[in-house]
């Protein structure tokens, strides 16, 4: 199992797309809460936010046209 720690870029109220981009990946679940949790102590900025995304490898990772 991997673990993609992903920043979403998102303007309130604005016509510009959301934009997705893996900051860090990490094999444990453990770690992938201290990245999380550094990444969002450090950002000021309303407009992004970090979330975890777990995928297992048992099939093909797709991207949607959200995500790409």
């Amino acid at each position: 199992m991997i673990y993609f720690i992903m920043r979403k870029f998102k303007i309130k109220n604005s016509d510009f797309p959301t934009e997705y981009k893996v900051e860090k990946y990490t094999d444990t679940l453990d770690e992938a809460n201290k990245f999380l949790s550094a990444l969002s102590l450090l950002e000021e900025s309303p407009n992004i936010n970090y979330f975890i995304v777990q995928h297992d490898f048992n099939e093909p990772l797709i991207l949607t046209k959200e995500v790409a």
